[in-house]
């Protein structure tokens, strides 16, 4: 996102009181990271073992995309920084600032961060997320396995019934509606997705593009199921200012609902809030759906990647290569990885929770990244903009008024919104 005067202003003076702002390579190894509370302080407990430079953590937020990118930040630049959007390590301007790393990851996420000259390695994975998963309440599972129609014809069904509600979802969370978005259009057509965030230079064949008729399925589908009367606690106007968190709560904690799509990352929330009833039954999990008879999709993942600067003159590569390595990875990583919301690539990590044993093993197959991490321009974005905003308004339109929703024209309208945003349309 850009970094405005007073959000640069902010950071350099917050930088400038810590002793970090300057070039000195006698001075800490500045890290520079998104994560913020719990996950911050266990980040900073891995790094008591650091036998480096002293290091400095700091939590850049949505502003890392800024430090790394406007020269106005420059004095506040990071040595080393770790970031979740993808789109930071593919931009030409950002990569050829960053050190070569080695990576041992498994070859599809080495192909992520492998571009430029010599298809050099520009970053290290420290942290995984599975993002195709639907979580259960003991009991409440669906008879497995299931596809995307006999799902969509479960939850109708459910919905009519009384009792909990089929779904949870956390539509206050624009993240979450763009999962879900990947995952169905994952589901309908994987080869247009590796390809969307491209520009149409960029590998786009004739009649590609976010005016596909691909895209348009997608957007039905979608508007299909969240359309459903019934189907949400409260109805589609109390789930806009329902948060992930709180959509898990929903159904392992208050029995509201049946099922939640999440990442791995809902773990820690299950394990943490499950009512007495629940903590003694197993947790159900299952791969989101799929049409009948269609090819088994990747799994959408995401990731915090590790990258390094080349004006640290080394130390940063060094840092990467330690945080990244075996031997923090058999010490350091044990108390995240049981606490939960924490899945490594490392083959010397010590192994999650075995409710997460699927989903790690899944994480070294056939994957793809997420993709609204990826986009540039008028489609990227969060809070209000770019995918969010179109599939926010998808939502409210179909899942919450007060009159049945005409949804073909909700999809017409999504789909409109999409062309517009990428400044690009159909292909000739």
């Amino acid at each position: 996102m850009p970094m405005n005067r007073r959000q640069a202003l902010t950071v350099l003076s917050g930088l400038a009181a810590a002793g970090l702002a300057g070039c000195d390579d006698e001075g800490p190894l500045r890290i520079a990271v998104v994560w913020s509370g719990w996950e911050l302080n266990q980040f900073r407990d891995i790094l008591k073992a650091y036998d480096g430079p002293p290091t400095v953590v700091y939590s850049a937020g949505d502003n890392i995309t800024a430090l790394l990118k406007n020269p106005v930040a420059s004095a506040s630049a990071p040595d080393v920084a770790i970031v979740p959007r993808l789109e930071l390590v593919e931009d030409d301007g950002i990569r050829a600032r960053l050190e070569d790393l080695v990576s041992t990851d498994p070859l599809p996420w080495q192909n992520l961060v492998s571009q430029g000259p010599g298809n050099s390695i520009k970053g290290a994975w420290f942290k995984v997320a599975h993002k195709s998963r639907v979580w259960c309440r003991p009991g409440a599972a669906p008879k497995l396995p299931i596809d995307w129609g006999s799902w969509v014809d479960e939850c109708r069904t459910r919905a009519g019934r009384p009792g909990p509600r089929p779904l949870s979802i956390g539509a206050a969370d624009g993240w979450v509606l763009t999962d879900w978005f990947e995952n169905v259009l994952l589901g309908v057509n994987a080869e247009l997705y590796g390809r969307l965030h491209l520009p149409p230079q960029g590998g786009w064949k004739p009649g590609d593009g976010w005016s596909h008729d691909s895209i348009k399925e997608t957007l039905t589908r979608l508007a299909e199921l969240w359309s459903i009367r019934g189907l949400f606690p409260g109805g589609g106007r109390q789930a806009l200012t329902t948060q992930f968190h709180d959509s898990i709560l929903d159904v392992f904690r208050y029995g509201r609902a049946d099922m939640v799509a999440g990442p791995d990352f809902a773990w820690p929330v299950i394990k943490g809030y499950r009512s007495p009833a629940q903590e003694r039954e197993r947790v159900t999990s299952f791969r989101f759906p799929w049409a009948a008879g269609g090819k088994k999709p990747p799994v959408l993942v995401g990731g915090d990647v590790v990258v390094a600067l080349t004006s640290a003159k080394h130390r940063g590569k060094h840092f990467a290569d330690w945080l990244t390595g075996p031997d923090v990875a058999r010490t350091r990583l044990t108390h995240w990885i049981e606490a939960g919301g924490f899945l490594s690539l490392n083959t010397s990590a010590p192994p999650p929770h075995p409710a997460l044993d699927e989903l790690r093993m899944e994480l070294r197959g056939d994957i793809a990244f997420d993709l609204s991490d990826r986009l540039t321009g008028g489609l990227a974005g969060g809070d209000g903009r770019g995918l969010w905003r179109v599939l926010t308004e998808l939502f409210i339109a179909v899942a919450a008024g007060s009159q049945p929703p005409n949804r073909k024209k909700a999809v017409d309208e999504a789909m409109a919104m999409l062309t517009a945003l990428s400044g690009t349309g159909r292909p000739s």
